[in-house]
C-alpha cells in the first residue's frame, strides 16, 4: 500500500515524530498524513546517507507546501523533482477532506467541531480556519496602514444583502443535506439554526452560513427561513416541495449533483445568493 506525507505546516501533524512515521509505514491501507519538521528533517537526513531506503517503499513526501517532492518506488529507491505530480493534493483539499478523517473530525456536530477550534491558540484557529473554510486570509488581510476603523450603522449604503459561498467540501454538503432530509421529513421548519446544527447561529464561521444559504438557494429557490417565517407559516406545506427535490437529488446521487453545484458557484463569481439559482441537468 502507498503512503503519502504532506509537509503543510499550518495544519496539526498527524505523524508528529519518528515513531508514529514508521507506525504509520508499517500500515497495510493506504495513508495520507500531514507530518512535522522532525520528521521532515529525518526523511531529508536519511536521504544524504542513502537514496534507496527500503522502508520507504511505496512512500511519496511532499516538502515545503509542495514545492519539492519525493517518491519511493516498491524497491525503496528514491526520486526527487519539482514538477507537481498526480498525487499531490492542496492543502485546502486535504484539509477539508483526509485532515477531517485523521483527527476524528468528519463525524462531529458543527458545535463540537467549533469547540475544538476554539480551544486551539489564536494563531493556529486562524490558519486552519483559513484552509478549512477557503477564507483568503491571507490573500485579503489589509497592509499595514492601510486598516481604516469600522462606521457604525449602513451609513454609506453599501448593500448588506449576502453573497454566493461554496466551501468545496464534499463531506461538509453531505451533513448539511441530511440535516434538511431530517427536517422536511419531519415537517420541521429547516432553520439556519438547524441546518449548521448550532442554535447560536453567531458561533457558526461566516463562510459556513453562506455556503449553507447558498446550498438551501440552489435546492429550494429560497432562503433558509427566519423566525418570522416560522412563526407565521405551515411547515408541513413548505416542506412539501422541498421534500420532492431532495428525492430528486437522491435519484442523481448527492455527490455528482454538489461536484455540479459548486462548479455553478464558482462560475457565478460575486453574485447575490437572493440573485442565483441552479438546476441540475445530467
Amino acid at each position: 500500500m502507498s503512503h503519502l506525507f504532506l509537509e503543510f505546516p499550518a495544519l496539526k501533524p498527524g505523524v508528529p515524530d519518528v515513531q508514529a512515521l514508521m507506525n504509520v509505514i508499517r500500515s497495510e491501507t493506504r495513508t495520507a498524513f500531514v507530518i512535522s519538521a522532525d520528521v521532515v528533517k529525518f526523511v531529508r537526513d536519511a536521504l544524504i546517507v542513502n537514496t534507496t531506503i527500503t522502508s520507504f517503499k511505496n512512500c511519496y513526501f511532499a516538502f515545503n507546501e509542495g514545492r519539492e517532492f519525493i517518491e519511493f518506488d516498491s524497491n525503496g529507491t528514491s526520486r526527487c523533482f519539482t514538477e507537481t505530480p498526480d498525487w499531490f493534493i492542496s492543502p485546502g483539499e486535504f484539509s477539508r477532506s483526509q485532515w477531517l478523517i485523521n483527527h476524528q473530525l468528519a463525524e462531529v456536530s458543527t458545535p463540537a467541531f467549533i469547540e475544538v477550534l476554539m480551544s486551539w491558540p489564536l494563531k493556529e484557529r486562524r490558519e486552519h480556519c483559513d484552509l478549512l473554510f477557503d477564507l483568503g486570509l491571507n490573500k485579503s488581510a489589509s497592509t499595514p496602514g492601510t486598516t481604516f476603523a469600522s462606521k457604525s450603522g449602513n451609513k454609506n449604503r453599501i448593500t448588506t444583502k449576502p453573497k454566493i459561498h461554496d466551501i468545496a467540501s464534499v463531506e461538509i454538503f453531505q451533513q448539511f443535506f441530511l440535516r434538511l432530509k431530517t427536517a422536511v421529513a419531519e415537517n420541521r421548519f429547516p432553520t439556519l439554526q438547524i441546518l449548521t446544527d448550532c442554535e447560536d447561529v453567531s458561533r457558526v464561521p461566516v463562510t459556513l452560513k453562506g455556503a449553507v444559504r447558498t446550498w438551501f438557494k440552489s435546492i429550494t429557490n429560497e432562503l433558509p427561513p427566519n423566525n418570522k417565517r416560522v412563526a407565521a407559516g405551515n411547515a408541513a406545506l413548505f416542506c412539501a416541495p422541498v421534500r420532492e427535490q431532495i428525492q430528486q437529488i437522491e435519484s442523481w446521487g448527492v455527490e455528482r449533483y454538489y461536484q455540479a453545484l459548486s462548479r455553478a458557484i464558482a462560475e457565478a463569481g460575486d453574485r447575490y445568493i437572493a440573485d442565483f439559482s441552479f438546476h441540475y441537468r445530467e
